[in-house]
């Protein structure tokens, strides 16, 4: 196109590049810049990349001209774009480039370059305006697929609660004894829920192709688990069979009976449970222990109160405090209580209360301590050089010891032939006549008021009443081994 002003502006051949061409006349002005950006724009080329230093030289060229001058100054550059697919092919990404002059890319030039690409997801038509209407974008997400829904494994949440002491009045003081981290449960106990895994959902690619979800696990309560079964009415429920300590493993829970603990102290608290205890180090002062099987303490035991219901063995010994008549200040009794239905096994025993069932066997000595035993005592083991200073001991068949009494100590109780435990097995016997007598009375007097009423009689009570019924007699026989104890009161001599 020519200018008034003789500037012509073409397009070479072959090619996009802007060339200028200018032929001098007499009479007329050579073209400025005001006069070259109005050629361009009466070509609707304004947005051509211009070579800014290529324009000014040539209008520089243009002022002294004599003859007819052209040069390069610039090209029309057309708009472009790129589609990037995501590896997981999930989304299509738009990345226009505005136009210089050039051509725009049109909403059908994207369309059709996704549909070359092979995409079968729908373009979003909102996005694509907005972004042909900004006329350029970076990475912009015209279209997307859909991902998988990843589904979730089995998950196995753990119900055990460190326990809390049974406070029925919040005011109350509060026994810090029973506030230990010693974990126990008892049969029935929830342990662990079991949440089945979630399985995920396919989801489909840009290309219409099916992408499969991650195969979830969903591992059952592992096998083998002692002590602990799935709860009969909910599967995914593990409970406790029997007391113990619980073993918390990734699938499961065991409940062991044996419970092992490297002290009983403040830091374990008491311990109650059905089970043996196993105890590494020391029970100490003030803390309780009542079980159902065997206590094995690898230390001693200081002045605590044990109840068991198997035997007791203890490595180091029971050694209790002095015996002062009353309660410690901080509430702690003053004397060691061992008390099984077993036997008891110690190294040493003083300051301390001890019964057992069956024998009381003691390695060294018992000094200034209550023994009972349902059999024998006997002090001294295999060495025989075993003593008992101090205190009572009672046994129905034997006790012995190389050495009785002190020289210049207390006096030393020693019993034999005696039944320790008569007078308690007496007192649990006649109580059990009492009652007995009493539902006898309670019978005769139902049995006289239906024979003047048996108008009153209903149900069951009809066909059991009158001479049919048979009178409810109640027989209480106790037979206690009797015979004279044997008190001594010793002063040191050998056992012959």
């Amino acid at each position: 196109m020519s200018h008034e002003s003789g500037l012509r502006l073409e397009l070479s051949e072959p090619g996009e590049q802007v060339r200028a061409r200018y032929a001098p006349e007499a009479g007329r002005m050579p073209p400025d810049h005001a006069t070259f950006r109005e050629c361009l724009a009466s070509l609707g080329w304004s947005e051509a990349k211009l070579d800014q230093r290529a324009v000014a030289q040539f209008l520089s060229q243009c002022q002294q001209a004599d003859r007819e001058i052209d040069a390069t100054v610039g090209a029309l550059i057309d708009g472009a774009f790129e589609l990037d697919i995501g590896k997981d092919g999930l989304s299509v990404r738009l990345s226009l480039m505005r136009p210089e002059g050039g051509r725009p890319v049109t909403e059908a030039d994207i369309r059709r370059a996704v549909a070359e690409r092979g995409v079968t997801a729908q373009i979003q038509p909102l996005v694509l305006e907005a972004a042909l209407a900004e006329g350029g974008c970076e990475l912009r997400e015209i279209a997307a697929g859909m991902a998988p829904r990843q589904g979730r494994p089995a998950r196995f949440v753990n119900l055990l609660e460190p326990r809390k002491p049974a406070q029925a009045d919040d005011d109350a003081p509060m026994d810090l004894r029973e506030l230990g981290n010693l974990m126990l449960v008892s049969p029935g106990t929830p342990l662990m829920r079991r949440i089945p895994a979630e399985p995920g959902s396919d989801g489909i690619d840009v290309f219409g192709k099916a992408l499969a979800a991650d195969p979830v696990e969903d591992p059952p309560f592992a096998d083998g688990l002692t002590g602990a079964a799935a709860d009969p009415n909910d599967p995914d429920l593990l409970v406790a069979v029997i007391a113990g300590s619980p073993v918390v493993g990734m699938h499961g829970i065991s409940v062991s009976p044996v419970v092992q603990v490297e002290s009983v102290d403040l830091h374990s608290g008491n311990v109650a449970f059905d089970g043996t205890l196993r105890v590494s180090g020391d029970i100490r002062t003030g803390m309780s222990v009542k079980v159902s099987g065997d206590v094995v303490v690898e230390g001693t035991i200081e002045a605590a109160t044990i109840e068991a219901g198997g035997s007791i063995v203890v490595k180091g010994g029971i050694i209790g405090k002095a015996e002062t008549g009353h309660a410690d200040p901080s509430g702690t009794i003053s004397r060691a209580s061992v008390r099984c239905q077993g036997a008891v096994q110690a190294r040493f025993i003083e300051n301390a209360v001890v019964e057992a069932g069956t024998e009381v066997t003691v390695e060294s000595g018992i000094r200034q301590s209550d023994v009972a035993a349902g059999e024998r005592i006997v002090v001294g083991g295999t060495s025989g050089m075993g003593s008992i200073s101090g205190g009572r001991s009672r046994a129905l068949l034997a006790v012995r010891a190389a050495v009785l009494g002190a020289p210049a100590g207390s006096a030393t109780i020693v019993q034999v032939g005696l039944n320790p435990y008569a007078d308690a097995q007496r007192a649990t016997l006649e109580a059990q006549r009492r009652r007995l007598l009493e539902e006898q009375n309670k019978v005769k007097q139902l049995v006289a008021f239906f024979a003047k009423h048996p108008e009153r009689a209903v149900g069951d009570l009809r066909e059991r009443r009158g001479p049919r019924y048979s009178s409810h007699r109640a027989t209480c026989s106790s037979s206690t081994r009797s015979s004279r104890s044997s008190v001594s009161r010793c002063s040191p001599r050998r056992a012959p």
